[in-house]
C-alpha cells in the first residue's frame, strides 16, 4: 500500500503493511497506562446521553406498517392471559394471516408493553424498544473488547475502541427504521439473543460445559427464527480464534480443540434443527413469504450487500420502503459489483488474517456482517427485494472491522507518527471519532422526524422512492382523511400505473369511489376479493361498504369470511356486533361478545355488548 508523505528518517519508512504484520511487537504510548475509571464511566455516561438525545423526539412517534396488525388490532395483545397461547401457534402473532410468524417472545413483550402503558400509547412501546436498543450497545461493548484483547489490542485502548464501535452502533443513522418501526422488535430481540450468547461464552468460562450460554440464543430464536444463526457464525468464530478453546483442553492440542468445538457446536446445531423445524409447523397456514425464484432474489441480494455496506458508510438518501425491483439477469453488472465486492474484501481479509492477529478480528467482523444476513438476503425470497432493518443484526461485524482498521492505523501512527498529516496525530483521530458519533446522533434525531406521522413517513417515502406503488398509495389515504378526494385520486392512480395487481389499492379505490358517487366502488372491492392476497382485510372493507348500502346479511357473510382465517382481527368482530345489534340478533351478538371478551377481557365494545345481553328485555 501507499505511504502517506515523503521523509528522509530512517522511522518513516515504516508501511502500513508491516505494521499489519508486526503490530503486537512494539507497544507505543497508549499503552503504558489504562484510561482512570472515572474517566472511562463518564465517558459510558455521556453515550448514554447522546443515545437518548438521538431518540428523544422518537418516543411520542405512531405506530406504522405492520404494526396495524401485529399491535394495534390484534385482540390477543389486550389481555395478559394471552401468553401462553402466542407460544401455542403463530396465528397469534398478527390479525393478518400472511404475517403469522411464529415469534411468541415479541408477542410477550408487546402484551407487557400494552400492559404497563394502559393500551395503545405508542410511549410505552418506544421506551421498551429504544431500552432493548441500547441493551444491544452494551453486550456490543462486551463482545468487542474480549474480541479486541484477543486480537492482541493493548489492554489500555481496547475498552476504548469498543466503547466507540457501541455507541457508533446505538447512535448510527441506518438503524432508525429499527428503532421506529416497532414490530421490528423482533429484530432487536434476536440480535440481543445472538450477541447474548457469545458474551456469555466469551465472560462466562464455568458456564461453558452446562450450555447456559446457549440461553439467550434460543430465547433470541423464540423472537425471531433468524436468531438460529447463531449456530453458523458461533462455528466460525471458534475456527478463528481457536485459543477460545485452549482452557478446555488440558493438552491444547489442535486436536483436542477440535473435539471440544465439536462437542460444543452439536447441541446448538441440533436446537437450531429443531426449532426450525418448530416454528415450520406453528407459522399460521397462510403465512406468505417471497413467491420469486430463489436464484432470482440471490442475484438481487448480491447488490443488496454492496447497498448495505454504502449505507453504513455513508447513510444517505434511505427510503422506510424501497422502491427496488429484482435484477432480472444474472450477468447485469450490478451483480457482477457485488460479487467482485465480495471476493475482494475476502481475499484481502483471509490475507491479513494469515499474518496478523488483527486481520483475524477483521475477517470474523467480515464474516458476521454476510453470514447474519443469510436468512433475509440469499436464496430465501422475501416480498420485499430490500429493506434497511435487515442489516441491523449485520452491523455489528462491520463495526468490529472497523474498529480493527483505527486499531490498525493509531499502531501505525505510533510506529511513525512523524508521517501523519495532522498535528497530534492522535488527539485528531480521537477528535475525528467524536465528530463522527455526532453526526450520527445529530442524522439519528432528524430521521425519527419522518417516523413522526403517516403523512411525514409516507411523504418521506414518495419522495425517496418515486417508483413505490405502495408509498403513493398510502400517501393518498392522508388527502383521503382530509377529504381532498382530488389529490387523493391522483396519489391512487400512480400507484396503480406502478402496481395494477395490488389488493389494498383496489379496497382504497373502492372507498374513494364510495365517498365521490362513483358506481365502480363494488367492482374495485370485488377485485380485492378475487385477487386473494389479504382475504380478510378485503372481506372487512367490503362488509363494511355493504353495512353503509344497508345489505347486512350480505355483509355478515363477508365477514364470517374474514373470521375464518383472521380471528385475531378485532375490527372484523366489532363491526359483526356492531350489524347484530342493529339487526336485533341477541343471540349472535352475545355468542360473539363472549367469545371476544375470553381472548380479550379489557375490550370496551365486546364488554358493551355483554352487558346489554344481561339487560332484561325492554317492555311496553
Amino acid at each position: 500500500m501507499r505511504t502517506v508523505g515523503v521523509n528522509n528518517s530512517k522511522s518513516s519508512k515504516i508501511s502500513i503493511k508491516q505494521v499489519l504484520e508486526s503490530q503486537n511487537s512494539a507497544p507505543g504510548p497508549l499503552d503504558s497506562e489504562r484510561l482512570p475509571g472515572w474517566m472511562f464511566a463518564t465517558l459510558t455516561l455521556l453515550t448514554v446521553a447522546a443515545a437518548w438525545a438521538a431518540y428523544s423526539n422518537h418516543f411520542h412517534n405512531s405506530f406504522h406498517f405492520d404494526d396495524d396488525s401485529v399491535i394495534e388490532n390484534n385482540i390477543y395483545l389486550r389481555s395478559l392471559r394471552s401468553i401462553p397461547l402466542f407460544f401455542q401457534s403463530a396465528t397469534t402473532f398478527s390479525s393478518m394471516p400472511t404475517n403469522a410468524t411464529y415469534r411468541p417472545l415479541t408477542s410477550v413483550s408487546f402484551a407487557l408493553d400494552y400492559w404497563w402503558g394502559g393500551g395503545l400509547n405508542p410511549f410505552a412501546f418506544h421506551v421498551t424498544q429504544w431500552s432493548l436498543h441500547l441493551l444491544m450497545g452494551v453486550l456490543l461493548f462486551f463482545f468487542l473488547k474480549r474480541t479486541l484483547e484477543m486480537s492482541g489490542v493493548p489492554a489500555a485502548r481496547a475498552p476504548l475502541l469498543s466503547l466507540f464501535g457501541a455507541a457508533l452502533f446505538v447512535l448510527h443513522r441506518a438503524n432508525t427504521e429499527t428503532v421506529n418501526f416497532l414490530t421490528l422488535r423482533s429484530e432487536i430481540l434476536s440480535s440481543l439473543g445472538i450477541l447474548g450468547s457469545f458474551v456469555l461464552f466469551q465472560y462466562a468460562a464455568r458456564w461453558r460445559r452446562s450450555f447456559l450460554w446457549l440461553l439467550p440464543a434460543i430465547a433470541g430464536a423464540f423472537a425471531k427464527q433468524s436468531a438460529i444463526i447463531f449456530v453458523l457464525l458461533f462455528a466460525i468464530y471458534v475456527a478463528i480464534f481457536p485459543e477460545e478453546l485452549a482452557s478446555e483442553s488440558e493438552a491444547g492440542t489442535s486436536s483436542a480443540r477440535w473435539r471440544q468445538a465439536a462437542l460444543w457446536l452439536l447441541p446448538s446445531l441440533i436446537l437450531a434443527i429443531g426449532f426450525y423445524w418448530l416454528q415450520d409447523r406453528l407459522a399460521g397456514p397462510r403465512n406468505v413469504y417471497g413467491t420469486v425464484s430463489p436464484w432470482l432474489y440471490l442475484q438481487t441480494q448480491t447488490f443488496a450487500w454492496l447497498h448495505y455496506v454504502r449505507l453504513f458508510l455513508i447513510p444517505v438518501g434511505q427510503s422506510a420502503d424501497s422502491d427496488w425491483t429484482m435484477i432480472p439477469h444474472w450477468y447485469d453488472t450490478r451483480v457482477f459489483a457485488g460479487v467482485l465486492f465480495v471476493a475482494l474484501l475476502f481475499m484481502a481479509a483471509g490475507r491479513w488474517a494469515r499474518r496478523s492477529s488483527l486481520g483475524r478480528a477483521f475477517l470474523f467482523g467480515a464474516a458476521w456482517f454476510f453470514v447474519a444476513l443469510i436468512p433475509s438476503s440469499s436464496l430465501f425470497p422475501l416480498s420485499e427485494v430490500i429493506n434497511e432493518h435487515r442489516p441491523y443484526v449485520a452491523y455489528p461485524g462491520l463495526i468490529l472491522c472497523l474498529v480493527v482498521a483505527i486499531e490498525c492505523l493509531l499502531v501505525w501512527i505510533e510506529q511513525a507518527p512523524e508521517r501523519f498529516p495532522f498535528p497530534r496525530p492522535q488527539a485528531s483521530v480521537l477528535a475525528a471519532a467524536v465528530l463522527l458519533l455526532a453526526a450520527h446522533g445529530f442524522g439519528t434525531h432528524s430521521r425519527n422526524k419522518v417516523w413522526l406521522n403517516e403523512e411525514t413517513l409516507w411523504k418521506d417515502v414518495t419522495e425517496a422512492s418515486p417508483g413505490n406503488g405502495r408509498a403513493w398509495m398510502n400517501y393518498g389515504l392522508i388527502f383521503m382523511a382530509r377529504a381532498d378526494f382530488q389529490n387523493a385520486r391522483y396519489c391512487f392512480e400512480r400507484a396503480q400505473a406502478l402496481t395494477p395487481n395490488y389488493d389494498i389499492l383496489e379496497i382504497n379505490l373502492g372507498i374513494l369511489d364510495s365517498a365521490t358517487n362513483q358506481p365502480a366502488a363494488e367492482s374495485h372491492f370485488r377485485r380485492a376479493v378475487d385477487l386473494n392476497q389479504r382475504p380478510s382485510v378485503a372481506n372487512l372493507y367490503y362488509a363494511r361498504w355493504l353495512h353503509q348500502q344497508k345489505r347486512d346479511p350480505e355483509a355478515i357473510v363477508r365477514l364470517k369470511q374474514a373470521l375464518e382465517v383472521s380471528s385475531a382481527d378485532l375490527e372484523v368482530r366489532h363491526l359483526l356486533m356492531t350489524i347484530y345489534a342493529g339487526m336485533k340478533d341477541p343471540t349472535s351478538l352475545c355468542s360473539l361478545a363472549s367469545e371476544t371478551l375470553r381472548i380479550a377481557p379489557d375490550d370496551a365494545g365486546s364488554a358493551q355488548a355483554a352487558r346489554s345481553c344481561s339487560r332484561p328485555p325492554e317492555t311496553h
